[in-house]
C-alpha cells in the first residue's frame, strides 16, 4: 500500500511539473529539461526562505 501512494504521488506530481516544464519553455522560448525545471524550483524555493 505504502508503495502504491508513493508511486501514486510521484506520478501526480510529475505531471504538474511537466506542465511548469511546457509552460516555461513556451515562455522563455528554449527547450528546457524537466530536472533544469526542478532546480530552478527548488532554487527559487530557497531564495524565498531567505
Amino acid at each position: 500500500m505504502k508503495r502504491f501512494i508513493t508511486v501514486r504521488m510521484w506520478e501526480e506530481t510529475k505531471d504538474k511539473l511537466e506542465q511548469v516544464r511546457i509552460d516555461k519553455s513556451m515562455k522563455e522560448r528554449r527547450i528546457i529539461s524537466l530536472a533544469q525545471v526542478i532546480d530552478e524550483l527548488v532554487d527559487e524555493y530557497l531564495m524565498k526562505q531567505k
